[in-house]
């Protein structure tokens, strides 16, 4: 499918030949852009997410809930094309996912610049001199970013990344705030490779998982780790991730206070020793 993007090129030029000091403006454009259209048979579910999300209301697509929302099991399918992996754009309203999928005018939202709020130009002029142009730099940026869509089924598919389960833990233990099993997308550089693990290895996370907890006294926790978050794998030879190669240990600080949590008795010892570790960093 065919899309007109607009875009805003750089120039640097010379308002007359009696100038030396080179200015600048912005300079609209527009870009004819080819998206991929797939059918189903080349485009093979690999995935299927079955998370646990606040869903908010939309009323324009989706009218049976009232109120500002609630939390349901919300499944995704995440589908393959020549290696990459791909989700469809859903309307966010911040962290929370709406039933609604964004229409096709995504792409150009996606692709297209933000118009400059200062164009500058204000003497240029038919006889002005030209002297850079970063026109082709845009058109390769833009060509870029339309191979991030995908559109399937009239609905636009975003490449995304391989899914996995990660192990978090909050608070001080014992409760205080808890253990959980999640699904996530990207390593988080605080988190040690020990809690992550790909889609193949879901029964290796909850048992770490319930271990943890129960080292932290998280005894809430224990029985809901792995209840609602799975991640369905439909295409095994996609799951590639393998997090004690890919990722580090995470940060050496949040490490050590995980270890005092686990060795103490209470969330008010963890919490007095929270302290004075803090105040010695």
């Amino acid at each position: 499918m065919l899309f007109n993007i607009k875009f805003w090129s750089l120039q640097r030029y010379l308002p007359t030949k009696r100038h030396r000091k080179l200015r600048e403006r912005y300079v609209k454009n527009n870009f004819d852009v080819e998206i991929k259209e797939v059918t189903k048979d080349e485009f093979s579910v690999a995935f299927i997410i079955h998370d646990y999300k606040k869903v908010y209301e939309n009323a324009k697509c989706y009218k049976e809930f009232e109120g500002h929302g609630d939390f349901r099991i919300f499944s995704e399918e995440i589908r393959t094309y020549h290696g990459n992996l791909y989700l469809p754009v859903r309307v966010t309203h911040g962290n929370a996912i709406s039933l609604c999928f964004e229409t096709l005018n995504y792409i150009k939202e996606y692709i297209e610049d933000y118009e400059p709020y200062q164009k500058g130009g204000k003497d240029f002029a038919e006889n002005s001199i030209i002297k850079e142009d970063n026109i082709e730099e845009c058109k390769e940026r833009i060509l870029r970013k339309s191979k991030d869509c995908i559109i399937y089924d009239g609905k636009v598919w975003k490449v995304c990344t391989e899914p996995m389960y990660v192990i978090n833990t909050y608070g001080l233990g014992y409760n205080h705030g808890g253990t959980n099993l999640s699904i996530t997308y990207n390593y988080n550089s605080n988190i040690s490779k020990n809690n992550y693990f790909n889609a193949l290895e879901r029964e290796k996370a909850i048992a770490y998982g319930k271990k943890l907890a129960a080292n932290r006294g998280d005894t809430k926790s224990i029985d809901g780790i792995g209840e609602f978050d799975n991640i369905e794998v439909l295409m095994p030879e996609m799951v590639k991730r393998d997090p004690q190669k890919e990722h580090g240990d995470g940060d050496a600080f949040i490490n050590s206070l995980e270890n005092m949590i686990s060795g103490t008795s209470s969330s008010m010892e963890a919490g007095l020793l929270a302290i004075a570790m803090c105040m010695k960093n």
